[in-house]
């Protein structure tokens, strides 16, 4: 896996995202600007159809940016954007700290496996307190990895946290 690097990953992707959708200014951070450095150039951390099977999309349209890589799904009547983002340099606890100064609410979290004996990755959500349709995971895997899901649509089409768990587990290394 090629790292995305980006200097505020994870909540950088939630300001991204929010702007492309059209939040509010005062719901979403602002992102502070990207690292140079972008080995996903085709944004693919994962594949077209792993990431429609995660969300239940019917259809998905791909968008980058700096910070982070960037979908619009169709699912059923509704629509959810899904971002993802990726960090060398921050730890888990700095994108903690940040959504927390944000404004998010936090939750420790561990992706488990049990292949082979109980493999475990720390993670944990950011959720959006003014949007219960708003949810992200930041998990650790060779640096940080952060994937949010946001529904536009109500009723919500996807549950978000479920979603961003899903895609966060493919993309973390649980191999003993």
């Amino acid at each position: 896996m090629n790292p995305f690097s980006a200097r505020n990953a994870g909540v950088a992707a939630l300001a991204v995202v929010a702007l492309a959708t059209g939040c509010a200014s005062n719901d979403m951070p602002e992102a502070a600007p990207a690292a140079t450095r972008t080995p996903f150039a085709d944004c693919a951390p994962l594949s077209t159809d792993q990431i429609i099977e995660a969300v239940h999309a019917d259809s998905l349209v791909a968008h980058r940016t700096p910070q982070a890589c960037l979908w619009d799904a169709q699912i059923g009547t509704g629509d959810a954007g899904i971002s993802f983002s990726f960090s060398a340099d921050e730890s888990l606890q700095q994108l903690w700290d940040r959504a927390r100064a944000n404004g998010f609410q936090t939750e420790h979290m561990i992706i488990t496996q049990h292949a082979l004996g109980t493999v475990t990755a720390t993670a944990f959500y950011i959720r959006n307190p003014h949007d219960p349709d708003d949810c992200a995971v930041a998990a650790a895997s060779n640096g940080s990895i952060t994937w949010r899901v946001q529904n536009r649509s109500r009723p919500a089409a996807v549950d978000p946290c479920a979603a961003a768990l899903q895609l966060a587990t493919m993309m973390v290394d649980l191999s003993p």
